[in-house]
């Protein structure tokens, strides 16, 4: 009979156990990346919607106008996105040529849609602002 003996630094077969271990934890690591990710890119899309309606909000003549296209801008500019929430629009500032506006535009997404993972992982609040200056020849009124 014949005994095998195992040198120092043999593994034996652990391989399939490493496997097991390390698989669900890269895939996790992977999970938190792609997560990570797609919620950095609805912070930008509120930023971008934030910008696009101080655009409209500065090219208005009045306060209620630009009121009414920013928000009417912000929202189709994040539907367009694909970013599921309502948003709430606020604009302030000084209208008159040469003075500025300031478009607020914030939103409750749900993470299960920023993730992409559709499970009821809670809700995270986008908040971005924008300041446009109203042009010196086309500003609006009081």
């Amino acid at each position: 009979m014949s005994v095998v003996r195992r040198g120092c630094g043999d593994r034996g077969d652990s391989g399939p156990l490493e496997v097991a271990i390390l698989v669900p934890a890269v895939l996790l690591l992977f999970g938190l990346v792609v997560a990570f990710g797609r919620t950095t890119q609805a912070d930008t899309k509120v930023e971008h919607a934030a910008a696009v309606g101080a655009r409209a909000a500065a090219a208005a003549q009045t306060a209620g106008g630009g009121q009414v296209r920013a928000a009417a801008v912000a929202t189709d500019s994040l539907a367009q996105a694909g970013l599921g929430c309502t948003p709430s629009v606020s604009v302030g500032g000084d209208y008159r040529p040469g003075g500025r506006v300031t478009v607020t535009v914030s939103c409750v997404a749900s993470l299960g849609d920023l993730t992409g993972l559709g499970l009821p992982l809670g809700s995270r609040t986008l908040t971005a602002s924008a300041t446009e200056v109203i042009d010196q020849t086309r500003g609006g009124g009081p």
